[in-house]
C-alpha cells in the first residue's frame, strides 16, 4: 500500500469515528415523558441548563475536528495532469506508440490505488527537435501539467531542457541516453536510465572482449545520439588498437547499397548503427546480406524493436542489440503492467522501450503523490519530490534514485537476435 492510500485510509477511519462520537451525546440528552410532567424548581433549572450545555459544548469540540477532517478531503484534488511527449508518428513511432501504452498503464494503475484520476496529455514529437521544442513550449503553457514524461530521443531532450528548465517544469526521460544532458543538466531534468558513457562501454567491451574484433566499420545518421555515441565508442575502440572507419547517413535515407560497397571494400570485423529508425537498421541489415557480409552487425538501444526484426528476416539473425533498461516481459514484477497494456492497446507483443516508459511515468506519479498528500500539488512540489526521491523497486523491479545531475544508476543489457526474438546475454 502506497503512502497516499494509507493517508486517505487514516482520513476515512477517523471522520467515522468522528460521527460516532457526535451521536453519543445526543443519546443521552433525551428527556422521559415523565421529566416533563414535573415542573422544575429554580436551582432545577440552572442545574439543567448546565447539563445542556456541557453537551452542546462536546458536540461543538467534536465538530471542529470534523470540519478540518472535510476541508482536507476537500483540498484533495479529483484528478492530476501530466503530460507525455514522445515520436507517436514517423519511423521512430514504435517507439512513442509503446512508451505511451505503458504510460496510460501505470497511470491507470495510480489511479486506482488513490482514487484520483490521472490524466496524460499526449504531444507528439516526431522525434524532431524542433517539433519538440514546440510540444515543450504547448506544455508549459498548459497550466494544469505538473509533470512530463518524455522526451524520447537526445537531440529532442537537448530542445525542450531549456524550456522546461525556464517554466521550473519537471521532465523526467525514458530514453534520452546522451550523456551531457545530465552532466551538469538541468534543475528540471531527470533521467531514471543510464547513459552513453555506460552504452559506448558495454558495446565496446563486448566488441573487444568476447567477439575479439580487429576493426568496425561506424555509422550514424547525423543526430546527436547518434553521432555522440558513435564519437564514445570509437574512442574506447582504438585506444584498444581497433581500426575504425566512419561514414553518415541521413534519417531519409531508404538505400545503402553505396554505404554497404564501402563496409565490404573495408573488410571489417563488425559494424555499428546507433539509430532510432527501425525501417533504416532493417534495410542495412538486409542489404549488408545481399552482398555477403558475414560480419557482425552491432545496434545500439534504438533497435530494440522487432518490427525491424521481423522485416529483415534471416538477415537480422545474430544481430546484437543493447538496451538501457529491463525487458519488461522478463521482469515478474511487471506483470500487472504488461497484462493492462495489452488490454488498452489490443498489442500482445512488446518491446522494453514501453517498459521504460513505464518506469518513468511511475518515477514521476510517485512525486506527483508525495505532492498530493502534502496539499501542495505543484510543479515546483513534484521538482523537489523527485529530487528527493528513493524507490526501492519498481515495476521493473529495479531501485530508482537520483544522485548528481539528477542522474539514477543502471547499466546496459545486451540481448543477440536469435530464431526472431532478442535473446538476454548480459544484464
Amino acid at each position: 500500500m502506497s503512502k497516499l492510500t494509507k493517508f486517505f485510509a487514516l482520513l476515512f477511519i477517523s471522520m467515522l469515528m468522528l460521527a460516532a462520537c457526535r451521536v453519543a451525546p445526543e443519546a443521552s440528552n433525551g428527556a422521559t415523558s415523565d421529566d416533563a410532567a414535573a415542573a422544575p424548581t429554580a436551582a432545577q433549572a440552572e442545574e439543567a441548563t448546565a447539563t445542556e450545555a456541557a453537551p452542546a459544548a462536546a458536540a461543538e469540540a467534536t465538530e471542529a475536528p470534523a470540519e478540518e477532517a472535510a476541508g482536507d478531503t476537500a483540498a484533495m484534488p479529483e484528478s492530476v495532469t501530466i503530460g507525455f511527449m514522445g515520436p507517436l508518428t514517423g519511423g521512430a513511432a514504435f517507439i512513442g506508440q509503446e512508451m505511451l501504452g505503458f504510460a496510460k498503464a501505470v497511470a491507470q494503475i495510480y489511479s486506482e490505488q488513490w482514487g484520483i484520476e490521472v490524466n496524460i496529455v499526449e504531444g507528439d514529437t516526431e522525434i524532431n527537435p524542433d517539433v519538440g521544442k514546440i510540444v515543450a513550449e504547448q506544455f508549459v503553457a498548459n497550466e494544469a501539467i505538473i509533470g512530463v514524461v518524455g522526451p524520447a530521443g537526445s537531440q529532442v531532450c537537448e530542445a525542450t531542457q531549456p524550456v522546461f528548465a525556464d517554466a521550473g517544469l519537471a521532465q523526467v526521460t525514458p530514453s534520452c541516453t546522451a550523456t551531457s544532458l545530465t552532466q551538469p543538466g538541468t534543475p528540471t531534468f531527470f533521467r531514471p536510465i543510464p547513459t552513453d558513457a555506460d552504452q559506448s562501454k558495454t558495446i565496446a567491451g563486448y566488441l573487444l572482449d568476447t567477439l575479439g574484433v580487429t576493426s568496425v566499420y561506424l555509422v550514424d545518421d547525423q543526430s546527436s545520439y547518434s553521432v555522440g555515441l558513435d564519437d564514445e565508442v570509437e574512442v574506447l575502440l582504438t585506444d584498444a588498437g581497433v581500426s575504425v572507419e566512419r561514414a553518415s547517413v541521413t534519417q531519409e535515407e531508404t538505400d545503402f547499397s553505396s554505404v554497404v560497397t564501402a563496409i565490404m571494400a573495408a573488410g571489417v570485423d563488425a559494424v555499428l548503427f546507433p539509430s532510432q529508425i527501425e525501417n533504416q537498421e532493417g534495410t542495412l541489415a538486409v542489404q549488408l546480406h545481399e552482398q555477403g557480409y558475414e560480419g557482425i552487425y552491432f545496434l545500439a538501444d534504438g533497435g530494440f524493436s522487432l518490427n525491424w526484426v521481423g522485416n529483415a528476416g534471416e538477415a537480422a539473425e545474430g544481430a546484437y542489440v543493447t538496451f538501457f533498461s529491463p525487458d519488461p516481459n522478463l521482469v515478474p514484477a511487471a506483470a500487472d503492467m504488461n497484462a493492462r497494456y495489452r488490454a488498452i492497446t489490443g498489442a500482445e507483443e512488446f518491446g522494453a522501450f514501453g517498459g521504460a516508459g513505464g518506469l518513468t511515468t511511475q518515477v514521476l506519479l510517485e512525486a506527483v503523490g508525495v505532492c498530493v498528500q502534502s496539499g501542495d500539488v505543484s510543479r515546483a512540489c513534484v521538482v523537489d519530490a523527485l529530487g528527493n526521491l528513493n524507490l526501492e523497486s519498481t515495476v521493473l523491479g529495479i531501485p530508482i534514485s537520483f544522485g548528481e545531475g539528477n542522474q539514477a544508476a543502471g547499466g546496459f543489457s545486451l540481448f543477440q537476435v536469435q530464431d526472431g526474438a532478442f535473446v538476454l546475454l548480459e544484464q
